[in-house]
């Protein structure tokens, strides 16, 4: 301890906000917003806990020095971006731990994260991940971190509301079965498969499935008058499907009061977890979801459906991406197969707050073994067939080297109508390799705050500064797993 009390942890954290012009709020922005409603609620008194401002620390040397002098735990609450805490600890000679994240899977930002931290870590950094799958595939495609701490830990339970006093009321006779969903519409998340999933259901009972859908436009497949448009074409008249745009998340929980099962599609390479099948659980509403990512560790069996992956493609990691397709054939069989489980999975992370409080209260030296990675068969067969291919493992001096040329550029695109920034965007434009995607973030950031917290805008465009493009690929056959640990079938 470096306090003057040692039986207090002063701990340091950003106080992150959510730019509020953002049309909707992610699972990284939620996921932040909830650690800063845990700090600023908490009352142990073995814990001191100070907000400082992430920019303000990488603009000024000597506010950094004495906001983080003494300091025993920073928390990295900032996105994809723990490599400027590294940094700043290295450069300034200062002796904290540092707790980061990862909150997506296969993607440039996050892997340019670990790249740029690996040479950095020290044995007291903790890395925390939402899932056992996001473990499972950073441990892959970073071997180092097997041998550093990982835990397994996501306080989104901060914000839940009271479970439901009592059991979800039963259908009215007649009425349509309501399936729902809740994310993002595009490719990635599979939705044109949600609809594919609505058709059919309704070609075997007519009129007795309806869909809502929440969440941000973001593929024109995906748009409210295409969907309808095609529903008319295939199942003529009827009020089959309903479009509700983002809300906030302390307002869904009314919205799956209209579910009778909730439909999760996604085979997103950027999944980790599914917040939404924790809150599903939360409010008692079945799911149904194919086996990717996180969902076989969340979703009863029953409920799991197959998934067909696009096999020896190459794809790059700086874009999302749909991997394959969730059986629709399966998905019918579960929906129409009778009584639909509901999960318990929302237990386990009831007690993450707690756990949260308890990581940075522990001293480095009294913190527990490692956890077990626990993966399903699918997941370890996923992990076994993936392959990643980016830069070689960098030496400190040159992590040091890129992340020092990064930071005044992650500065200056945050000053809206400065020279600066005008500068650093035709840098960006110069350097992208991406250009129609760098066109759109110059184009998307005039409309919001144009800050950090708007992820996979200036974290996914620096990626060029650093010349870091990494790819990736399913392989067709998966080898017999020899560093998974399984558990029961799924």
């Amino acid at each position: 301890m470096t306090t003057a009390d040692a039986s207090v942890t002063r701990v340091s954290v950003h106080d992150y906000v959510t730019d509020p012009a953002l049309p909707q709020k992610d699972g990284v922005n939620l996921a932040h917003e909830n650690i800063v409603t845990l700090l600023k609620a908490h009352d142990d008194p073995a814990l001191q806990v100070d907000f400082h401002e992430l920019n303000r620390l990488l603009g000024d040397e000597s506010h950094a020095r004495d906001v983080l002098a003494g300091v025993d735990v920073v928390v990295s609450n900032v996105g994809p971006h723990a490599h400027y805490y590294f940094e700043l600890r290295e450069r300034l000679g200062l002796d904290f731990r540092i707790v980061r994240d990862v909150r997506t899977a296969i993607w440039s930002s996050y892997l340019l994260q670990e790249w740029l931290c690996q040479p950095l870590l020290r044995d007291q950094d903790v890395l925390l991940v939402g899932s056992h799958y996001t473990r499972g595939v950073y441990e892959k495609m970073f071997p180092h971190l097997r041998n550093r701490a990982t835990v397994l830990c996501y306080p989104l339970a901060v914000c839940f509301p009271p479970p439901p006093r009592a059991a979800r009321p039963p259908r009215q006779d007649g009425s349509p079965f309501c399936l729902g969903y809740v994310g993002r519409l595009s490719e990635d998340k599979n939705f044109p498969d949600v609809v594919e999933l609505l058709i059919r259901l309704n070609r075997a009972r007519p009129g007795g499935f309806r869909l809502i859908a929440c969440g941000d436009l973001h593929s024109d497949s995906c748009r409210p008058e295409t969907i309808q448009a095609l529903l008319h074409d295939q199942l003529g008249p009827g009020d089959h499907f309903e479009y509700l745009p983002p809300r906030n998340n302390q307002d869904v929980w009314a919205l799956y009061e209209r579910f009778d099962a909730k439909v999760f599609s996604s085979t997103s390479n950027l999944e980790t977890l599914g917040r939404v099948l924790v809150e599903a659980s939360h409010a008692g509403v079945p799911v149904i979801a194919g086996r990717h990512a996180a969902a076989p560790e969340l979703v009863p069996t029953a409920s799991l459906c197959g998934v067909d992956y696009l096999t020896g493609r190459d794809f790059s990691a700086h874009f999302d991406h749909r991997l394959g397709h969730v059986r629709v054939d399966d998905m019918v069989s579960v929906v129409l197969g009778g009584d639909l489980p509901a999960s318990d999975c929302h237990l386990e992370y009831l007690g993450h707050p707690e756990k949260f409080l308890k990581l940075l209260r522990t001293p480095p030296g009294q913190l527990p073994p490692a956890e077990a990675l626990r993966l399903q068969p699918s997941q370890a067969e996923f992990v076994s067939r993936l392959r990643v291919k980016m830069p070689a493992p960098l030496l400190v001096n040159q992590a040091m080297d890129v992340i020092a040329r990064l930071r005044p550029l992650f500065l200056d695109l945050q000053e809206k109508g400065l020279a600066a920034r005008q500068g650093v965007l035709a840098l960006l434009m110069e350097r992208s390799r991406h250009a129609d995607r760098t066109a759109r973030f110059v184009t998307r950031s005039e409309a919001t705050r144009c800050d950090f917290t708007d992820v996979g805008g200036i974290d996914i465009e620096l990626c060029h500064i650093a010349g870091f493009y990494p790819s990736f690929s399913l392989d067709r056959e998966a080898p017999v797993p020899s560093v998974c640990q399984t558990a029961t079938a799924d």
